[in-house]
This record gives structure tokens, sequence and C-alpha cells, in this order.
């Protein structure tokens, strides 16, 4: 046999994890054995003779008594694959809907970046690919980026490299098919790179395939993970355990030095982008910001999340810490910092007061407490009136967040989408036109100059 183009010497390894995949694992064993040396195989409980189709094989074959998941049998193929001296282990399902021959191609973006997961993103635009898979990924993508704030081009793929000094050193409590975007979001945190590397994908006629993803259980999992990991992040900001040294170290030597850099990573994130011009009134500022949303790399619902949390924190009790709330939660979440901020002038000037006596009377509503307005301008009797309805104040606030939330959320998503679609289908003035010049197009001739 030739040397395989993954050979032991490289450190990269192929884990495989099965169950119940008879029809094809054999099959996948074989052309991945073609491109590499060293294969390890994790039978996870399976109940079919997977173990006697791959007894002749030249394979490391590890299986577990029951069927524990996918999570645990990838664990137990790193451990192994660390214990051997391995650096790098690539993933690759046993269905068979993967190409093994590509595998030589994640391997050398693995090693320009060693630090980083490389992922396989699928084509899905193949034939025969399961509508709840192309959702179900689109789902996933989303999340995970808020979460994380890395555009992973597929969550759901199978077919990946890890670096095992990494991935054995983070906690993951899943341990099914959600491990996988999991071990994506911890090592995002740990500060682990994430790479995309476009693969092909097949996907049999729905008769001929085998699936163990639950729809009902696995759904119910994956909204749990992305719930858990956003609002942690959000809510709990606790220091994530690093897996990879941060560029500029948040100690610095002395306290004085890591609070001034840290002061400048402050101003930093709430600097407005250099190419974006704030002069002249408010309209002439409103219409600089929607030119620059229009423009921005964020996708409509990113940005319409962005506003949809900057309004709630709008309507929030919290006056004069509107921006700062915004600031923090649009940084936490990986969202756009300018429009979530700039979403907290629903409440601006007069509208201030207006929503205040909106909540509390929402709020006494609700309660079923009575609602008497102070009729006096006195400062004193007005902070106590506010101070006293604090409660119903707060109450009242969330349900009247939540809806303008929602409205204006909904509002920046249709319409940084419908101004992108006409921006789209524009047609560009030629380069060498004076500014402000329209260029009426040539008419077409009128006859044949044959």
């Amino acid at each position: 046999m030739d040397r395989p183009a993954i050979a032991a010497a490289d450190g990269y390894c192929v884990v495989i994890p099965t169950y119940n995949n008879r029809k094809t694992v054999l099959d996948v064993v074989r052309k991945v054995r073609a491109v590499a040396e060293t294969v390890i195989v994790v039978d996870d409980g399976c109940s079919d003779d997977t173990a006697e189709l791959l007894k002749d094989e030249p394979v490391i074959y590890l299986r577990h008594k029951r069927n524990r998941g996918k999570g645990v049998a990838l664990r137990t193929g790193f451990k192994r694959a660390l214990e051997l001296g391995y650096h790098h282990a690539v993933t690759i399902d046993s269905d068979g809907q993967h190409f093994p021959d590509e595998i030589p191609t994640l391997v050398a973006e693995s090693q320009a970046n060693p630090d980083a997961v490389v992922i396989g993103v699928r084509d899905m635009s193949v034939e025969n690919v399961p509508g709840r898979s192309s959702f179900g990924r689109m789902f996933s993508n989303y999340w995970l980026k808020v979460a994380t704030g890395i555009d992973v081009g597929d969550t759901q793929s199978g077919f990946r490299v890890y670096p095992l000094r990494h991935v054995t050193r983070i906690r993951c409590w899943s341990r099914r098919f959600t491990y996988e975007c999991e071990a994506i979001i911890r090592m995002a945190w740990g500060g682990c790179g994430i790479l995309n590397v476009p693969v092909k994908v097949y996907y049999p006629p729905k008769a001929e395939r085998v699936s163990h993803f639950n729809p009902f259980w696995d759904n119910v999992r994956f909204s749990c993970l992305y719930l858990y990991a956003n609002f942690s992040h959000l809510l709990v900001p606790l220091p994530h355990k690093r897996l990879v040294r941060r560029e500029e170290p948040l100690w610095q030597g002395s306290i004085g030095k890591s609070l001034k850099a840290g002061w400048h990573r402050m101003r930093k994130l709430a600097a407005l982008p250099e190419h974006l011009e704030m002069k002249g009134g408010p309209i002439n500022r409103f219409r600089a910001l929607l030119r620059y949303l229009v423009h921005e790399k964020n996708t409509p619902g990113e940005l319409g999340l962005a506003v949809g949390i900057g309004a709630f924190w709008g309507c929030s009790p919290w006056i004069g810490f509107h921006w700062l709330l915004a600031l923090y939660s649009a940084t936490r979440q990986h969202l756009n910092r300018i429009a979530c901020v700039a979403a907290t002038n629903v409440s601006f000037g007069p509208l201030t007061g207006v929503l205040a006596v909106a909540s509390i009377w929402l709020g006494k509503l609700l309660l079923g407490q009575p609602f008497l307005l102070p009729r006096t301008t006195n400062w004193k009797i007005l902070s106590r009136f506010a101070w006293d309805s604090l409660g119903a104040w707060v109450l009242g606030s969330i349900i009247i967040g939540l809806a303008a939330s929602f409205a204006f959320g909904l509002s920046t998503l249709y319409g940084v989408r419908a101004l992108r679609r006409r921006h789209e289908h524009k047609p560009a003035a030629p380069a060498d036109a004076p500014a402000g010049e329209i260029v009426e197009p040539s008419p077409e001739p009128q006859g044949s100059a044959a």
C-alpha cells in the first residue's frame, strides 16, 4: 500500500462515530483508509452487525456497551487519539454523506491554522436534501453567530478537524447531536478560530436514508443549548476558559495599566466607524444612520435583533443608563452596537415621561393597584411617586418594551431587506460620470448595420 495522504507521522488521525449504519460504514471506513493511515472507529452501542463487518479492517475499534450519544462517542475517540500521541482529529460521519477524498483539503487548512476548528460546509443545493436539514442548519447558524459573533457556515456538519489539545479541555454537557454545536461555541469563546471549507455532500433518496435524529427531542435539545449559550453569555458574564492566548492580555502587569487598557478597549467598542459621518440636524443624522445600516455587513435579521434589544432597553426605567445597557448587550451578543444604542432613543425627550407614565399605569393595572398620578410639578413628590411605583414601572416597562422590541425589530428587518433589495437592483452609474450627474442610457439602434 502506498503512503496515505494523511500519515500517522503528520499528527492527524480520523475518528468515525457510528451507530447502526451497517449499509455504509464499511465503505466509508475503506475510503477513509485510502487517504489516512490511522482510523479510529467508535461503535456507539450498535445493535446490528457493525462489529462483524469491521473485524478484519486495520482500524482502532472502540465500543460502547450501550448507545450513549454521538457527543460521547466523539469524546471517546478524541481521548484515545490523544493517548496515541495525535494532536488533531478529523471527524467524519459513517452514513456516507461525506466524501473521504476531501479529507486532505480540510487537513491542509488545519495545518495552516493549527488552533482553529475546520468545518466542512456542505453544499445543500444537491438533490434529496431534506427540508428540515436546510432549516435546521439555518436556525443553528443564526443563533450560534449571536452567541459567538462568528459566521459558521455549517454548524451541523460532522465533517471537521479538531485540535485535540483544545477540544479535550472544554467541558460540554451535551451528549448527542448538540455536542458538535456546543463544542464550537465553547472553543470560540476560548479564542479558537472557526474556519469554513466548502465540501460536497451526498443525500440518498428518502427510502434509503438512515437517520437517528429525533425531530422533536433533538430540536428541544438544540433550543435549550442556544437559550443557555445566549442568556449565559449575556446575563452571566463569567470568564470563559481561555484555550488560546489573547493578542492583548487583560492583565498588563499592573492594576493601572490593566484599567487603562480596558478603558481604551471600551472606547474603541463605543466609537463610530470612520465612514459613518453623523453631521447636521436630526434628519441628516437619521439618513446617515440608515445608509450605514443598509450597507452594513450584518444580515437584516441581526440588525432587527439589535434594534429590538435597544428598543427594549429604551423603554426600561433605568433612565440615563439606556445606552450603556444597550452597548453591553450588543457587545455580549455580538450584534451591531450602533443600531442597538440608536434604538434606545425610543424614549428620547418628552417620550421618556410618556413611556414612564404608560408603564406605571399598565403595571398597576396588572397588579390591581389604583393609579393616582400626582397633579404637581414638584420634583420631590414626583420622584417619591416613581420610587413607590418602581415595581409596577418595571412590570409595565417589560411588557411595553417587548411590544416595542417586536415592532421596531420587525420594521428594521423588513425595511433593511427592502432597501438592500432596491439597492441591488439599482443600475450603477458609469465610473467616469461626474458625481450627482444622471447618465441617460443611449438609445438602441433601430436597424441592422449589415
